[in-house]
């Protein structure tokens, strides 16, 4: 989740030409209480668009809308109609997932991201919506087979998450090819590990490695390839302004300018907190088997792991994408080097008293 503070930081800014064709229409964001979701909508806002929210909670619904903010909840597991809430909208950008908590069984996960999803998109295209952006993630190629992954490398989901984003998409997709040659755009964006001021799943790399007791599991030459939040709201927009033949049907991997390794991130993170890094490294087997203990004990519990798989494999699979369709097609070009966004975030975790 994000910081609902975060919204009150709103400034006013200038439409930029290549955004000028969303002046006069009505956007819809969904997961605007999330990380991402959050930092669209508080840019739309901030162009003084015509955009509305949706949120999960009521609580947070009630928060943003003491803030001035349109919002409404949405839940992807409901059996409600959703006809009210899309009718009107030119454009959903549909950020809103049950995301990576361990307690949630695969069946929850398929009615949010699959059928819910699914249920959006069929929605938006009965009512009138004439463009659907939707967000998925690199990870639906998981530990990667090619470096760097390409659009078109075979899928490798890892985990439920991954399984059902990658089911989603394809949902969405191939509902898409069935509305005719001047039916709703329909697109696919595949945000790689995204951070910036805002994040709290990096965090606690940060915190480890900001208090001097973070030690690299495995051998820290696996690659890592982020995407700084303001790139990838760049992205999403240009993914509901660019050109049909350019974007419909069409899924893009969104990331920065290239991968690094998991030494080069700690090291990046380290430079920034002014601390040096410890030379030990743990082997991956013991964090591994403790992390398979640690979810077969909790899970049954309705327990949040202390550690499970899924964060060791942070340290042990690849993840390197290419952008070139982004770059050709969108227009995507990321600003944001890493070593200068990772100094922005560490600081912001700083101001926030996060560290």
């Amino acid at each position: 989740m994000i910081n609902l503070s975060l919204l009150e930081e709103r400034q006013s800014l200038t439409v930029p030409d290549e955004y000028k064709d969303l002046i006069g229409k009505k956007l819809l964001v969904t997961g605007a209480a999330g990380f991402i979701g959050g930092a669209l909508f508080k840019r739309l806002v901030e162009y003084n668009l015509d955009v509305v929210g949706t949120v999960l909670y009521d609580e947070e619904a009630a928060t943003l809308h003491d803030k001035g903010y349109t919002v409404q909840v949405l839940d992807l597991a409901s059996d409600a109609s959703w006809d009210d809430l899309l009718k009107d909208i030119d454009i959903v950008f549909n950020i809103a997932a049950l995301f990576q908590e361990v307690e949630n069984t695969e069946a929850m996960y398929h009615k949010v991201n699959v059928d819910g999803t699914l249920k959006l998109v069929k929605t938006a295209e009965k009512v009138g919506v004439k463009r659907f952006v939707h967000c998925s993630t690199v990870g639906v190629h998981g530990h990667v087979k090619e470096i760097p992954c390409t659009e078109k490398t075979p899928y490798n989901p890892m985990d439920e998450y991954h399984r059902t984003k990658l089911e989603g998409e394809l949902a969405v997709l191939d509902f898409a090819r069935t509305l005719g040659d001047d039916g709703m755009i329909v697109t696919v964006n595949r945000p790689a590990m995204v951070y910036g001021p805002g994040d709290i799943r990096m965090m606690k790399i940060f915190k480890a490695i900001h208090s001097g007791k973070f030690m690299m599991i495995g051998s820290g030459e696996v690659l890592a390839h982020l995407g700084y939040i303001d790139d990838q709201v760049d992205s999403l927009i240009l993914n509901g302004v660019r050109p049909r033949d350019q974007v419909h049907l069409e899924a893009f991997n969104i990331a920065s300018a290239k991968p690094i390794t998991l030494n080069e991130l700690a090291k990046f993170i380290a430079d920034a907190a002014g601390v040096k890094l410890s030379k030990i490294k743990i082997p991956v087997a013991p964090v591994w088997f403790a992390g398979l203990v640690c979810e077969i004990i909790c899970r049954p519990l309705n327990i949040k792991p202390p550690i499970f798989r899924r964060r060791v494999g942070f340290f042990t699979h690849n993840r390197a994408f290419d952008i070139s369709k982004a770059n050709e097609l969108l227009d995507y070009h990321p600003k944001m080097p890493d070593q200068q966004g990772i100094k922005i975030t560490l600081d912001w975790y700083k101001e926030k008293g996060l560290l």
